[in-house]
């Protein structure tokens, strides 16, 4: 299929003028359009029910073919999830695994964090690839369109609506061999992504929680039901015995946090002392320090300074 056959059954429209626009805005905001049929359009994603029949693409389009595994979970996650799912995503990204999720709130965008610090992540949208949402995510949309690859079956302009994401779900299934959940409520999103998953033939994974949180219930019950336990990567690598893995990352850890600790090392210290320090711009500074904070390895004290834990 041509882009421009694909054009008129996205658009729903007989209007080349309208199709004519769509692509002239493609080209003005570097974005791909990728229809079904063609070369670069992941052979994955055309196994499962309605494919799309065109991809808006923003980055990297050649890792859409690679092994994939999807990590999605509670927006409302806990930081115990944000970190798992951040720890399990950079873990798998050493392994040149590439991390397909949504770029939601909570344990998506931890997702994406975790995976771009060492590999490649793909973002999947619910709404028009020129619309950044969450608005809070700009940095992350903006870092994956840079070192991955930002995806979208909907036209430009497209606004997220409830329906929008349910069906957004199956491309995040289609493109990944495998769906890990990360903090589930009993009636979640991410629940409809692991059914969809189970249809699809894709490996579903889930990760424990404790048993009195109404986060956990979701995943508790995937695991009771049949899903694969994960405490590990090593768990999610040993279900696809037959693929040969190896560590592919040359830096496990960002210069920048690394910098952080050093600094921290010499005592406890203010935003602005660090600032001062380090050189870094304030909001480079504080996503850093979140991330840090996430992983367990600096804290914020009483007198309002950074110190390592």
């Amino acid at each position: 299929m041509k882009v421009e056959e694909a054009l008129f059954s996205v658009l729903k429209t007989s209007n080349v003028k309208e199709v004519e626009r769509e692509m002239k805005m493609a080209q003005e905001l570097g974005v791909t359009l990728i229809p079904i049929g063609d070369e670069r359009y992941p052979e994955a994603l055309t196994q499962i029910h309605e494919p799309p029949l065109l991809l808006y693409a923003k980055g990297r389009v050649d890792i859409l073919k690679d092994f994939s595994i999807a990590i999605v979970g509670s927006r409302k996650a806990t930081s115990y999830g944000k970190m798992v799912a951040m720890n399990l995503a950079r873990d798998l990204a050493r392994y040149s695994v590439t991390i397909v999720s949504g770029l939601a709130y909570g344990v998506d965008s931890s997702a994406h964090v975790g995976a771009l610090k060492v590999g490649k992540t793909v973002a999947v949208l619910g709404n028009g690839i020129d619309i950044v949402y969450p608005l809070a995510n700009k940095r992350v949309f903006e870092e994956i369109a840079e070192k991955g690859c930002i995806i979208s079956e909907f036209p430009f302009g497209t606004k997220p609506q409830k329906w929008t994401f349910p069906r957004r779900n199956r491309i995040i299934v289609g493109l990944s061999m495998g769906v890990v959940v990360v903090e589930a409520a009993k009636r979640s999103g991410s629940l409809i992504t692991a059914r969809l998953a189970l249809e699809e033939g894709r490996e579903v994974f889930a990760v424990p929680g404790e048993i009195f949180s109404k986060t956990n219930e979701g995943t508790n019950n995937l695991i009771k039901n049949g899903a694969k336990c994960v405490t590990s990567f090593e768990d999610v690598l040993n279900e696809f015995e037959y693929l040969s893995f190896s560590d592919a990352a040359t830096n496990t850890e960002d210069r920048e946090s690394d910098r952080i600790i050093l600094t921290l090392k010499e005592g406890p210290k203010s935003i602005e002392e660090l600032q001062m320090a380090l050189k870094i711009p304030t909001s480079t500074l504080n996503e850093k320090l979140t991330l840090l904070e996430i992983d367990g390895k600096v804290m914020y004290d009483n007198a309002g300074k950074y110190m390592l834990r």
